[in-house]
């Protein structure tokens, strides 16, 4: 399995896993005022602050798609990396990153990927 990084939404910087000797505190931003989930050493493969963030992708726009609520968590998972790379899709909440906890997810455009995949 390859590498999945993204860059901040807000600075567009890199998010550098943990392999690089790089990486630093970043932190998943959460709309309707939930609190950010912390990642304090990415390993570069999706868990975040001991979720899948694929997994979060899915349950946060299950009800705007209309998407099946019963599945498993490795189908979920494949269902939303589709729906993320789907550039027909429009989802209500995109993946959005920041090394700023206190960053306000609606203010902010979605995070982009890291053609470097946090590694290089």
């Amino acid at each position: 399995m390859g590498f999945f990084s993204f860059k901040t939404a807000d600075t567009q910087e890199p998010i550098r896993n943990m392999h690089t000797g790089e990486h630093r505190t970043v932190f998943l931003l959460q709309p309707n005022s939930k609190p950010p989930i912390a990642e304090d050493a990415y390993e570069g493969y999706g868990d975040f602050g001991g979720i899948d963030y694929y997994q979060w992708l899915y349950d946060a726009n299950a009800e705007s798609l209309n998407l099946p609520k019963n599945i498993s968590g490795d189908n979920k998972r494949k269902a939303a990396i589709d729906l993320h790379y789907d550039e027909e899709v429009q989802l209500t909440h995109p993946l959005k990153f920041s090394f700023n906890p206190d960053a306000v997810y609606e203010s902010l455009p979605a995070s982009l990927d890291d053609p470097d995949q946090g590694f290089f």
